[in-house]
């Protein structure tokens, strides 16, 4: 990936020297050829050689060295350049390398006549090279590149680090063994800026002291500690899958770049011949670089999932302060009624007393027939043996009578299930909710109904609720049902809570709604073995 960001493009143009003499004091010519270029060949005499400027080239400059050559540099005939250096660079005269500007389409035949004043000064035969305007600043930009992508990656996990520290502080919760990290991250981050290139920035001893060695023994020591100060199972579990990943990952891409023969799987090749040969310094920083920022990402992670359960558990108290208002206001409708009941039951008796006492016993049968299918109609329903069920259905039930839901149960089930009460009490607590409150948004009354069927088919725990509704469905992008209650929070944790729960017990929960008008939300809980 980084390489993308620190290739060049733009190349440096040799001159290639299709033809070479040497020039005799007599004036002779003879063919002279020298497949190396250095300063140690000790050359003298005159020499001549011809080559071709190639076309079209963009703007940029001819670059050679002139130290200890009398040199004559013509194109197509005509002189562009002339000097004469010898070892006398200290009355300013001397120069060691030449520069000549071309304008951009510059091409013909280079022809350099040179005398060697000091062979051992000079650079023999003449080295010519084109350079492009725009080759430095693409060299340097991309050798800074080199350096600044890693240590700007660093620099975002040192951020994202101190930010979740102070959030930890402000939340009283503040975890120290991000200290550490932090430190590692920060040394990470000016480490190898300041080894490569802070030598052009920074005052020569501030280079010296901060580009030490011992500086990347002291970042991979608060690793270390910060390492040792998280032994808790699931940041380990987490740091493995992220290195699994990490590793294959690297092998994927090393594997196609080998097989492209691209540069990645060359640079991977050198680090390694480097690794053989005892150079571990690139490889550690990369090393260090990828372990900061994985811990940085876990770190952050756990963060956000602490944040999300906590979020949870508020969610989860909303709806029990909720389940208890419902209760304590059923339990106030239930007193009221049964106050009026009182009251007018002792009205009754008075008129059952007055029919004794005139002996009009056809008349006092028929009121004891009255008040006998007012009782029958006002006793309380049992739904099932399971008594955790039947309280749910039986307060559900007097939610849907206050709000003149037809509620209708089909319930098969033994009085123990070895499903916890927690569990079974949340998934249909707020499936019931969900549907008596859909229910009663149905503009008519003789239109609203809540249908449960629940029963056991071994070994599952099959629930069906079907409830009318206004026609009225939202979904987000996924094709996952929004809410369209008051309290989103409450009706979200809801959902999710029998997701939950349905996933824990082999199962999903499923949502229909074919008919235009009935929501259909169903499950099978896989039931445990009883140990």
């Amino acid at each position: 990936l980084l390489h993308l960001f620190i290739q060049v493009d733009e190349t440096i143009t040799y001159i290639n020297w299709d033809s070479s003499v040497r020039i005799a004091p007599d004036g002779t010519e003879e063919p002279f050829s020298s497949d190396h270029y250095g300063n140690d060949l000790d050359p003298s005499g005159t020499y001549r050689f011809a080559g071709q400027l190639p076309r079209e080239l963009p703007a940029g400059s001819l670059i050679f060295e002139a130290a200890g050559l009398d040199l004559t540099l013509s194109l197509d005939g005509r002189v562009i350049w002339q000097s004469r250096s010898g070892d006398t660079g200290d009355d300013g005269t001397f120069m060691s390398q030449a520069s000549i500007p071309l304008p951009e389409g510059t091409a013909g035949e280079l022809t350099v006549s040179c005398t060697v004043l000091d062979g051992s000064a000079a650079m023999f035969p003449p080295l010519l090279r084109f350079l492009p305007d725009t080759l430095e600043p693409a060299e340097a930009a991309a050798v800074a590149n080199r350096e600044a992508f890693p240590a700007g990656a660093a620099a975002l996990a040192l951020v994202l680090i101190f930010g979740i520290f102070l959030l930890g502080l402000l939340l009283k919760k503040p975890d120290w063994s991000l200290i550490p990290l932090l430190l590692a991250t920060a040394g990470i981050t000016f480490f190898r800026l300041v080894q490569s290139q802070g030598y052009y920035f920074l005052p020569e001893e501030i280079f010296h002291l901060f580009s030490r060695p011992q500086i990347g023994l002291c970042i991979l020591l608060a690793l270390a500690w910060y390492l040792a100060m998280n032994r808790r199972r699931q940041f380990w579990k987490r740091l493995g899958i992220a290195a699994l990943w990490s590793a294959a990952g690297f092998l994927l891409c090393y594997l196609l770049s080998l097989a492209a023969g691209s540069s990645f799987a060359r640079t991977v090749n050198a680090l390694l011949s480097g690794m053989l040969h005892g150079q571990y310094d690139s490889t550690v920083y990369w090393v260090t670089l990828w372990l900061s920022l994985t811990c940085a990402l876990i770190s952050a992670y756990s963060v956000a999932d602490s944040f999300a359960l906590q979020q949870s558990r508020e969610q989860g108290l909303l709806l029990e302060n909720k389940r208890i208002a419902e209760n304590y206001h059923a339990l106030e409708a239930w007193i009221s009624d049964a106050s009026a009941r009182s009251h007018e039951i002792n009205h009754q008796l008075t008129a059952l007393d007055c029919l004794y006492q005139r002996g009009d016993y056809e008349q006092l049968g028929t009121v004891l027939s009255k008040l006998q299918a007012e009782q029958k109609s006002r006793s309380i329903v049992t739904f099932t043996r399971n008594r955790t069920v039947n309280t749910i259905l039986q307060n559900a039930a007097a939610q849907a009578k206050r709000q003149q839901i037809r509620f209708h149960v089909q319930a098969s089930l033994p009085e123990d299930l070895n499903i916890p009460e927690t569990e079974l009490c949340s998934l249909l607590m707020n499936m019931l909710d969900n549907a008596l409150e859909a229910a009663a948004k149905v503009a008519f009354p003789e239109e609203r109904s809540v249908s449960l069927q629940i029963k056991v088919s071994a070994p599952y725990l099959a629930i069906r609720c079907e409830n009318s509704y206004n026609g009225e469905v939202k979904k987000d992008k996924k094709g996952r049902l929004l809410t369209t209650k008051e309290n989103p929070a409450v009706h979200g944790y809801g959902c999710r809570q029998m997701e939950k729960i349905a996933k824990k017990y082999q199962s999903v929960l499923l949502f229909h709604t074919e008919d235009p008008h009935i929501f259909t939300a169903e499950t099978a809980l896989r039931i445990p073995e009883k140990g």
